[in-house]
Formats: C-alpha cells, structure tokens, sequence
C-alpha cells in the first residue's frame, strides 16, 4: 500500500499538467521509473516487476493520448520481462530508461534537420499550441542563422501559447500573439505552419484541440502545415483513441457556470493525416500511406493492451 501511495503522489503532477508536450511528459516520466526502482527495496523480482506494471498503468491512466509516455512505458516492462533477480531487473530497467531519454533528445536534433529545409527564409510562420519539438527545431532553424518571425494564439483554455510565445521570445525570435479566434486573421499572412502532436495511427493524428480548426483553413488557404512528431507517437488505432478518455473538469473553463449548462471541456481531437502537408519524423517526412507500416513495427506488452490497463 506505501508504494502504491508513493506511485500515485509521483503521477499527480503529470496528471494535472495541462501545459507540457508529449516529450517533456515523456522526460519526467523517466525521473518517475527511476524514483520507483530506488523506492521499491523489494529483493523479489515478481514483486518489483509488478511495480513496475502498476506504475506504467498509471503514467498512462493520467495521459491517456501520449504515444511517447505509452512507448516509455512499454519498453520499460519489455526489458523486465526476463530478469531473475530484482537486481539485475533494476539495472536492465534503468539502461532503458537512460537510453529511451538520449534517444528523445537525439529524435528532436534529426527532425530539426529536416524541419531547416522547409522554413523559408525571412517569412512569417504560423505555430499552434505548446510542443517543445516545435520550439527546439525553430530555435534550432534561428541559431542556425535562419531569420523569421512567428505568429500563434493562446491556445484556450490552458493557455499553451504562452509558453509557446514566452520560449520563443528567449530564442531571440520575434512572436506576434493573439487570441485563438484570430487565427483567420493572422493565418493569410505566414508562408507555412508547424503544429506537434500526442499521437499519429491510421485514422489521424492526435493534438490540442483547435488543431482541426488550423488544418482545414490551411488546406483552404494552401499553406502547407507540418506536423514535427518522431516516429515513437505511430500507435495502433485502439491506442490512438484513447485521447477520448480526456474530458477536463468544466469548471476549468467556466468556474462558476449557471445550473442547466453544461461545459465541454476536451483538450484533445482527431486530425486526419492527408489534412496536413506531411509529419517530419527524425526519419524524414511521413506521408499518409506510410503511417500504418511505421504502426507496424511495434510490440505492446501485454499488461499495456487496453483490456488490462
């Protein structure tokens, strides 16, 4: 009972974070393993394994919709899975977890490559929502000597286009903000836009909700939009879904809201992937009829398949 309080104090903060993208979700879920290894003494394996376990569902249970933390998660009890002793168990798990985190900084690094070649030069560029992808490979295009200015909107409710706004401006890159239904306003003015993402399956692509709004004016607008994304958030389509289990309390929206309305309060919605110009993986771009061949490529564990979770 002591771990399984400490399991949940841990994950409280990530349950409540309304503003952080997948992979800096993903990074302070690797603290939260390593916490777990260090607090679990158990010196039988079955036991700690079954921490383990109880833990990623955990993770997983405070954010449904976020492929990397689900690919953090399985890879974790994969490598658990043969150990004999607790011993070498914590030591196979803390290795994953050491090489799960230099490959989410490696992952960014190659997209921002690829993310170079199709920021023009000098132009006024539309980002959504908060990804700290999105932030990394446009200070990356900057430091690189690439001049241009950015536009994005507060992103309602949580407000991630501020952080958005506020990294940016410390990179030395020249923001205009505004409010989320200016988006009309100020989108006929950029040459292209940058959105990141929780998730990608066959159906679509999972992101901040006001996304589907940005992708279709854009379609209609021919400016091409770009998902930056690394190839850990290709899930299955039951996976995918699982953003649907993510309704916030309304009174984050509307504290004090009269008897008889009811507020909606979903932060997470379905963009379907030919919407978008292409997702820019740490492999390149990604294009609709590659999705399920990437999807292909992975093995969940068995305690992660969603009648178990």
């Amino acid at each position: 009972m002591k771990i399984r309080n400490q399991i949940a104090a841990l994950v409280r903060p990530i349950e409540e974070d309304l503003l952080s993208g997948a992979a800096e979700i993903s990074l302070r879920a690797i603290t939260i393993f390593q916490a777990v290894l260090n607090l679990d003494t158990t010196t039988e394996v079955n036991l700690l394994r079954a921490t383990l376990i109880e833990t990623a569902q955990a993770l997983l249970s405070a954010q449904p919709a976020m492929a990397p933390l689900f690919q953090l998660c399985n890879q974790v009890l994969s490598s658990a899975e043969k150990a004999k002793s607790a011993d070498t168990l914590r030591i196979d798990c803390l290795k994953t977890l050491t090489a799960y985190e230099k490959k989410l900084c490696d992952d960014v690094a190659k997209i921002a490559e690829h993310v170079l070649d199709v920021i023009p030069p000098g132009e006024l560029i539309f980002a959504y929502s908060f990804s700290s992808t999105v932030v990394s490979c446009l200070l990356s295009a900057r430091a690189r000597g690439r001049y241009f200015r950015v536009v994005c909107t507060e992103s309602m409710p949580s407000m991630e286009g501020r952080k958005l706004a506020s990294q940016l401006a410390q990179g030395k890159i020249e923001v205009i903000y505004t409010y989320d239904t200016a988006m009309g306003l100020v989108l006929p003015n950029c040459s292209v836009a940058f959105m990141g993402c929780d998730c990608v399956g066959a159906p679509g692509l999972v992101n901040k909700a006001g996304s589907l709004l940005l992708a279709l004016a854009c379609k209609d607008m021919g400016i091409p939009l770009y998902c930056l994304a690394s190839t850990d958030k290709f899930v299955s389509e039951d996976r995918l879904f699982q953003f649907e289990n993510h309704e916030r309390p309304g009174s984050e929206v509307w504290r004090d809201a009269p008897e008889g309305v009811r507020v909606l309060n979903r932060q997470f919605e379905l963009i379907p992937v030919n919407y978008i110009s292409g997702i820019i993986t740490e492999k390149g771009m990604i294009h609709e009829n590659q999705v399920e061949e990437q999807i292909a490529l992975s093995r969940v564990h068995e305690a992660l398949a969603l009648s178990s979770v």
